[in-house]
């Protein structure tokens, strides 16, 4: 697919696994969209600029949000488009909008990433990829950065998990959407069954460890606002937050 440096599109069939009870596109099916297109898009640059990691060097995704405007469904077409918004020292900003086959927009994100070294779990500094890298700097998707998301204080519920193999990528780590995941299913069936996803924010903090524990807790802010948290059982620490607001 010949496309300008900048701006990368994917298409996407809304497939029978990628839709809840109600048909509706799972949250985690949306986001996996996002990541997918991010990849082909940096994958694609390194072609034609070369290399601009050292070697072992990975991306991480250290914050998400997203907004849904419209409701995708089973047997939607999607595209899905991405750009580098601006590349600073140590972090890199990614934008994303979705639109059906109509061109009506369903949703747009924005995306903060970081490049580690996996041994010593340092954060890298990225002159490299600023040299290279072609910047959309006067287009956002949706006019700021991810924010951080806030502590949860009063959990009115919880889920805890084992972390399989089956939740890791090709970078070796759990992938970004298994704690989205996790956090979602601390809501009830009754309540994910009448209810959407409106705009969620993550913060991804610390990695979880293959065999290790998890626990899912959710605080309720307000009717359909929710805060969570992903707390490695073992150390007591915060793998990842998260702010849902459903309609």
């Amino acid at each position: 697919m010949e496309q300008a440096p900048g701006i990368w599109t994917e298409k996407y069939d809304v497939n029978v696994y990628d839709a809840d009870i109600n048909g509706r596109l799972k949250i985690t099916a949306l986001c996996n969209y996002l990541q997918n297109t991010a990849w082909r898009h940096y994958s694609e640059i390194e072609k034609v600029k070369g290399a601009m990691l050292k070697s072992g060097h990975i991306w991480a995704m250290m914050r998400l949000e997203v907004e849904i405007y419209k409701t995708a469904a089973w047997g939607n077409k999607l595209t899905v488009e991405t750009w580098s918004k601006n590349v600073g020292k140590v972090s890199a900003f990614r934008d994303y909008d979705v639109t059906d086959e109509n061109g009506i927009r369903i949703a747009a994100a924005t995306t903060t990433w970081v490049v580690i070294d996996p041994v010593t779990k340092k954060i890298q500094p990225l002159k490299s990829v600023a040299e290279k890298w072609p910047e959309q700097k006067d287009k956002s998707a949706i006019g700021r950065e991810a924010g951080k998301v806030e502590a949860v204080l009063n959990p009115v519920a919880s889920a805890e998990y084992k972390v399989k193999f089956g939740e890791f990528d090709v970078n070796r780590h759990v992938n970004n959407v298994s704690y989205i995941d996790w956090m979602n299913e601390t809501l009830t069936k009754e309540y994910l069954e009448t209810h959407e996803v409106k705009s969620l924010l993550i913060n991804f903090m610390e990695e979880a460890e293959y065999g290790g524990r998890v626990t899912a807790v959710l605080e309720k802010k307000d009717e359909n606002t929710f805060a969570c948290a992903v707390i490695k059982k073992e150390s007591g620490k915060e793998a990842a937050r998260g702010r849902f607001v459903f309609k």
